[in-house]
């Protein structure tokens, strides 16, 4: 691995008077906003990006054989568990999807400490949006390279290719950091294989107000999904909540929408029923749920809403030790276990669920079948490729009687 085009003080030299930006949107340094150098746009006029050295900042690269968004920040941390700890609401995790279509997902994920991000909007103020500072210089990397940033906060380094972010590193300002860090990226690229086309290093003193705005200018017109990018808490919580409330939207309307479909059929059923037969319209109801359900209601229509209640409710019926029992039957019957890992289980009278890795998708579904002969009626929920290390899946259970029909 070789760098074949390597760039110093890039931003010290001259951008040119004619270089179009968005004036809307303004880039810059956290030394700008405390120090106030810079005329800022206000919320309603513009938006404001701070580039910041971030500690605790990490991105992975993710892809995902699926194309519903709803779905991403679950599979997120399912595949980064390891990422965010205890999820205990320490660590923010950032989505940035750069291309999405029917059946694929792909991006990288950001993960950050929030009490950085709120330190840093304790100095900064509120409705400013975050993005790590090498960030800014993706464009000048021409998406296969390495882009330095040095201040007096710090240095921090971030890797880039097939134009997507791979890699970030922070270290304290030293005397050699930037060659100490510049070496960091240059021994892992070696050892991955990687190849770095491009080295940009940015001197925060040699910085001016110009060569900032037109080098994140060009990056949010050259990396997709950067403009929806924003490290701040209130991003995070605002995508977590808009990606929940769908999630429960499509969720009530699809339970509403086959409701309807069974009262709709109910409906029918009762007027033809009663054109030939009006002198017995008043059992119609009874009889109709009788043939539905096969058992008889006093009250048909209420019964019917609890039918459907308890279709979405999907409990298993089972105490405890019975579940796992016959989860422990089952592992023992199934004749790819040795391929199988279980990570969890996950138990509840409304729901009970497994999640583990596999090699492939056959051992999945053999334990399925084992477990559907060891008292559960097994659906497998959810399955996805990890690069390069099998399958994740996750199988939800309910009792056989409690799914068997009455």
């Amino acid at each position: 691995m070789t760098a074949s085009k390597k760039l110093k003080g890039l931003f010290s030299q001259n951008t040119g008077s004619n270089a179009k930006t968005d004036e809307k949107i303004r880039f810059c340094t956290e030394e700008d906003i405390v120090d106030r150098n810079v005329t800022l746009p206000s919320p309603q006029n513009g938006r404001i990006i701070a580039l910041l050295q971030l500690r605790t900042l990490s991105v992975h690269p993710f892809s995902f054989p699926f194309g519903k968004n709803g779905r991403v920040r679950d599979a997120l941390k399912m595949s980064f568990r390891y990422a965010l700890g205890n999820d205990d609401d320490s660590v923010l995790m950032i989505p940035q999807v750069t291309e999405q279509g029917s059946d694929r997902t792909e991006g990288v994920v950001w993960f950050v400490s929030k009490t950085e991000i709120e330190e840093a909007e304790g100095r900064l103020g509120d409705g400013i949006a975050f993005w790590p500072a090498p960030l800014a210089m993706f464009n000048e990397t021409e998406g296969n390279g390495l882009a330095i940033w040095n201040s007096e906060s710090g240095t921090s380094g971030m890797l880039f290719k097939d134009r997507s972010p791979l890699l970030y590193r922070w270290t304290p300002s030293a005397e050699n950091s930037v060659n100490d860090l510049e070496k960091w990226f240059v021994d892992y690229s070696l050892s991955a294989d990687i190849t770095i086309d491009n080295i940009i290093v940015a001197e925060r003193p040699s910085l001016s107000s110009r060569s900032i705005q037109k080098a994140g200018s060009e990056t949010l017109k050259s990396l997709r999904g950067s403009a929806s990018l924003d490290l701040s808490t209130k991003s995070a919580y605002s995508a977590k909540k808009l990606e929940s409330f769908f999630a429960a939207a499509f969720n009530t309307a699809r339970a509403a929408v086959f409701l309807g479909l069974l009262f709709l059929v109910l409906s029918a059923g009762a007027f033809i029923y009663s054109r030939l037969n009006s002198d017995h319209f008043e059992d119609v109801p009874f009889e109709i749920y009788k043939i539905a359900f096969g058992e008889r209601s006093n009250s048909p229509l209420a019964s019917s809403a609890a039918k459907i209640k308890n279709l979405g409710a999907g409990g298993t019926n089972m105490s405890m030790e019975q579940t796992l029992d016959n989860i422990a039957a089952a592992w023992k019957m199934s004749a790819s276990s040795k391929s199988l890992k279980l990570d969890a289980i996950r138990y509840g009278t409304e729901r009970t669920e497994i999640q583990g890795t596999a090699a492939g998708s056959a051992p999945v579904e053999s334990l399925r079948d084992s477990l559907n002969k060891n008292g559960f009626n097994a659906k497998i929920s959810d399955i996805q490729q990890i690069p390069g290390s099998g399958m994740r899946f996750s199988i939800g259970l309910e009792s056989s009687e409690r799914s068997r029909p009455k």
